[in-house]
């Protein structure tokens, strides 16, 4: 089955007040596709999305969705979703009417509108609390309601700004689950943005890594993580960096292996469901999770390292 571009970002830049804030961004989105944008606060990533919602207009460059231009399209008529990372939800209202929200502004009858509230709350799991007040919820109903909301309208693609940086571990990892399994249920795309690699790991189809503005890499989720193409890439992804004989090179922690002919030094570590080292060695110092123990009088291997170019 080939699939279709949801989403074709062409060559957009952008500046405010002379600062660039996206420089020749490319990239797209597959039909049924979840892409995370990868990259540190303040890379660009929200810009991305208020230029794909038309919030915030590129200076130059195209926006295209379902091979249409929507570049300059009016934001009500692009049927985007957009799951703020604040939430937005509207604290004097109950829960099944924020979820109605977006259909009350469309008009829409009164049945319908019950009807689909209930439907998609079923759908959430989040029926027993329609009555409730936003701040009589956790913080993951309430991400279940934000994303309830977006979704009744009707969205082919859905954008998502950071929607779990404010929950707990726990929360974070069960609401990962809730998103990856939306764009079957729902039949959306989405466009994810985030700098906590953790969402990239689970949640991507494929990963666009972004910095200052500007996309350093872009391709399928394994080739991304396995094989960073510079070190600026690399040390985004988590890896180690060192140089060796001239040449520059990656390893992520949880390749380095106990064991080798590399002579290290413990200065730090943490033994729990992983163990955690940071060791120093010829090389430099490197971040070591394993589910090995590494003792004082034990040597490391890098041989699992990527040269880079």
């Amino acid at each position: 089955m080939v699939l279709l571009d949801k989403l074709r970002v062409e060559g957009i830049s952008l500046k405010i007040g002379g600062e660039i804030i996206l420089d020749d961004v490319s990239f797209t989105l597959k039909d049924k596709e979840i892409k995370v944008i990868l990259g540190a606060s303040g890379s660009g990533k929200t810009s991305i999305l208020n230029s794909i919602a038309g919030i915030i207009p590129p200076d130059s460059g195209s926006i295209v969705k379902d091979g249409s231009d929507i570049t300059t399209l009016n934001t009500n008529k692009r049927n985007i979703g957009f799951v703020f990372q604040d939430l937005g939800l509207f604290y004097s209202m109950t829960v099944a009417e924020n979820i109605a929200y977006g259909l009350r502004l469309r008009l829409k009858d009164i049945h319908e509108i019950n009807r689909k509230v209930i439907e998609i709350s079923k759908t959430l799991s989040i029926e027993e609390h329609l009555r409730k007040y936003p701040a009589q919820l956790s913080g993951g109903e309430k991400q279940l309601v934000s994303l309830a909301r977006t979704l009744i309208t009707g969205p082919d693609l859905l954008l998502m700004d950071e929607p779990l940086s404010s929950l707990d571990s726990f929360l974070r990892n069960s609401m990962r689950w809730y998103i990856k399994d939306i764009h079957e249920k729902f039949g959306v795309s989405i466009l994810y943005v985030t700098h906590d690699l953790a969402d990239a790991e689970i949640l991507a189809d494929s990963i666009a890594v972004l910095s200052q503005g500007s996309i350093l890499d872009d391709g399928h989720k394994e080739e991304i993580l396995n094989r960073p193409r510079s070190a600026e890439i690399a040390k985004i992804l988590g890896y180690n960096l060192y140089t060796k004989d001239g040449r520059s090179y990656a390893i992520h922690p949880s390749k380095i292996k106990v064991g080798g002919q590399v002579k290290s030094t413990i200065i730090f570590f943490e033994h729990g469901l992983k163990n955690n080292y940071l060791v120093e060695t010829e090389f430099g110092r490197f971040n070591i999770v394993t589910d090995d123990t590494l003792s004082e009088s034990d040597s490391i291997s890098l041989e699992n390292s990527i040269p880079l170019s």
